[in-house]
């Protein structure tokens, strides 16, 4: 039997995000461990060669849409995943809310199989469907066996990771962690942390640079840019705290790698972060006063029970490595 072929399809600008972001370059493994042939494509225009690919694979829910439309001209079927930020009420106003409402329709509309990936999305996916059959449910995964899982000797360092473009900043909440981190290393306990941020430099490298003047904390962050997948795995099993303080998650893939690497993990609790997984983290509410939240913050981390960071490792471990994703694609895609 011939090697059936997927276009993977997601409108980066770059296909080398293909490799260097997580999610794609788990699931484009994934698929080719279960046997299909991946051909990559960040142009609608791709889905026109419909004799190149047998069904497509596309992540996110508004470009994706004429990619699928096109693939259902010649025949072929279409299966959607990513998370959604968009259809959260509360992070997205009510323009970009009612335009990702409506693209998503149209992509569960011509779609054979929606994959939603966090709880969060899966909520806010039901109250705009009034059918949600197509849907399936499959959380993002990580390769377990990357971490080394032993007691490495932890630095005293924070870091978080995302791409630090104006946009993203706010998003991810980067420059609220500075800020956070700036209040908490007035306290003798933290007084010689740093703090690591990694991810693509964008347009909004100067204002990190300028916030971090602002508060004073210039000798303290490191900003890093890009690094390899392995030196990203070292830095996160070598430092003891990451932030995610997004105002809204898909899934937050990240987070769960750093959870994996025994980090205590502060986040905002935003869409996937709501994720039961975290429980046992430490919630940092982004919606009170700044200066009592940071105050509970540092009471809550020096009094922390390290315990709980086995517990949560031990629950990714039975629950979040990639087979677990892979045996759900297995069970979804049907070509």
């Amino acid at each position: 039997m011939d090697q059936k072929r997927v276009l993977f399809y997601s409108s980066v600008k770059n296909k080398h995000s293909f490799k260097a972001v997580q999610f794609y370059s788990i699931d484009i493994s994934l698929l080719e461990e279960l046997g299909y042939k991946v051909v990559l494509s960040n142009k609608i225009y791709d889905a026109w060669l419909f004799w190149k690919y047998d069904f497509v694979f596309a992540y996110f829910y508004r470009y994706s849409f004429f990619v699928a439309l096109i693939a259902r001209i010649f025949g072929r079927k279409s299966y959607f995943t990513g998370g959604i930020d968009d259809l959260d009420k509360n992070y997205r106003g009510s323009r970009g809310y009612k335009v990702q409402s409506f693209f998503f329709k149209l992509c569960y509309m011509i779609s054979e199989r929606v994959i939603i990936v966090s709880q969060a999305d899966l909520n806010n996916v039901k109250s705009v469907l009034s059918d949600s059959r197509k849907i399936a449910y499959s959380e993002h995964t990580i390769n377990i066996n990357r971490y080394k899982n032993s007691n490495i000797n932890k630095k005293n360092v924070f870091v978080t990771i995302g791409w630090m473009a104006k946009s993203s900043i706010a998003r991810k909440g980067i420059d609220r962690a500075l800020k956070v981190f700036g209040a908490l290393v007035k306290h003798p306990e933290f007084s010689d942390y740093s703090f690591e941020l990694v991810g693509t430099p964008g347009d909004g490298v100067s204002y990190l640079e300028s916030l971090i003047n602002e508060l004073n904390i210039s000798e303290r962050v490191v900003i890093r840019g890009n690094i390899s997948e392995e030196e990203k795995i070292d830095l996160l099993e070598q430092s003891k705290y990451y932030f995610q303080l997004s105002s809204y998650e898909g899934f937050g893939l990240a987070a769960l790698e750093a959870v994996c690497a025994k980090n205590i993990l502060i986040h905002s609790g935003r869409g996937g972060l709501s994720n039961p997984i975290y429980s046992k983290e430490v919630l940092f509410n982004i919606d009170t006063d700044f200066e009592i939240e940071v105050s509970k913050l540092y009471e809550t981390l020096v009094s922390f029970d390290t315990n709980r960071i086995e517990e949560t490792y031990n629950l990714i471990v039975r629950n979040y490595g990639n087979e677990r994703r892979k045996k759900d694609f297995a069970a979804i895609i049907s070509v």
